[in-house]
């Protein structure tokens, strides 16, 4: 049941995304869209994720502790962020990365007694993939089939601090490579407005048991050099090695702001 309340946050945005090219294709044309350009085509973004983090987290031989973060608590505890994508088409295939750093600290009294608990967290993240465009024949979308690697760099540091006993203080840190799968989508639903969306499953025991990413946003031109997007993304990680444990879903609003060329 827990497996199948991670998958809500990754199917349903790309369902929806799916489902607006099917319900568009009547109107499409009086948009006036363009026709799909053969030459290859490349796109550098800024990307912004207001993420919440929600799951378990253990290090050193601690039991895994739950970490519950809405995301107007990431922001008002973040230390710093970065995070970009890249994305080249053409010829039927697609190139594809992201990349993303951030960190995080927070704490909480508990007990009935008093005492605290600290949780600090830095991550990188890194995609790579490479994608081929099926051939569905539907005007204006592009859907391909996709396969490369998501690297996942964490350090963690949990403090626990009662009030009658001595403190405890872990720091760990790990980081590991996962093969994935899955597919992207764009459609052009005019010449300005259009859904993009990407869904992928991964690790298959190789490093992490399982991990799964969805992202869907409605995208805007600007002009015909500059777009922005809005949407939702979601990562879910499960993942255990020598003492360290991070059982966690990332899950939030998604922008971009895209320069084309």
């Amino acid at each position: 049941m827990q497996m199948i309340g991670k998958f809500r946050y990754l199917v349903l945005p790309l369902a929806l995304a799916i489902a607006t090219p099917v319900a568009a294709a009547d109107t499409s044309g009086a948009y006036g869209a363009p026709p799909i350009d053969s030459g290859w085509k490349y796109q550098v973004a800024l990307d912004g994720w207001f993420t919440a983090l929600d799951g378990s987290v253990g290090v050193r031989g601690l039991p895994a502790s739950d970490v519950n973060l809405s995301a107007l608590d990431a922001i008002e505890h973040l230390e710093g962020a970065f995070a970009g994508s890249f994305k080249a088409t053409g010829d039927s295939w697609l190139l594809y990365s992201d990349f993303m750093w951030s960190k995080i600290s927070a704490d909480a009294d508990v007990g009935p007694f008093g005492g605290n608990v600290g949780f600090e967290q830095e991550q990188i993240l890194f995609t790579a993939l490479v994608g081929y465009e099926l051939p569905l024949n539907v005007q204006n979308l592009e859907l391909y089939a996709t396969g490369g690697l998501r690297s996942q760099y964490y350090k963690v540091d949990i403090s626990i601090d009662p009030v009658f006993f001595p403190g405890i203080d872990r720091t760990g840190s790990q980081s590991w490579f996962d093969p994935v799968v899955g597919l992207a989508l764009h459609y052009d639903i005019n010449d300005r407005w259009f859904v993009d969306a990407m869904a992928d499953v991964g690790g298959f025991g190789i490093a992490s048991d399982i991990t799964l990413q969805g992202t869907a946003t409605v995208g805007y031109n600007w002009t015909e050099t500059i777009s922005s997007s809005l949407g939702y993304r979601a990562l879910y990680t499960d993942y255990s090695d020598d003492g360290f444990r991070y059982n966690a879903t990332q899950h939030g609003l998604f922008t971009q702001l895209s320069f084309h060329f």
